[in-house]
């Protein structure tokens, strides 16, 4: 789904498991459909086992335009958790997948923490 959000065009995916919504935006030319549906995948995964304790999830993949990162891809994670809270984390890598893997590690390692 294309959304106009600020005069900037956004490629969003959401789906919807359940209870549990999860939103990925692709803000740049970044990210395309297939690591879109990859964030979606992998973030569900790394989230279902954490259910019922998780509403939801929101990814952003982007450009890094930092000075001096030139070409790296940075994947925000944001978790909204039951009955009222989140958790986020941010990683970057030289290409969306590498960026994408080491954020759903993160979020994986904060969930358990979590619940321990």
């Amino acid at each position: 789904m294309l959304e106009n959000i600020g005069g900037c065009t956004k490629e969003v995916c959401l789906c919807s498991v359940g209870i549990m919504r999860i939103e990925v935006i692709g803000e740049d030319e970044s990210s395309n459909v297939q690591a879109r549906t990859y964030a979606e995948y992998r973030v569900f995964a790394a989230l279902a086992r954490h259910t019922p304790g998780v509403r939801g999830a929101r990814v952003v993949l982007r450009r890094d335009q930092r000075i001096g990162t030139c070409d790296t891809v940075v994947c925000t994670v944001t978790v909204a958790l039951e009955p009222s809270g989140s958790v986020r984390t941010r990683s970057r890598g030289q290409h969306v997948y590498e960026a994408i893997n080491r954020a759903v590690e993160r979020i994986g390692d904060l969930m358990r923490r979590r619940a321990a």
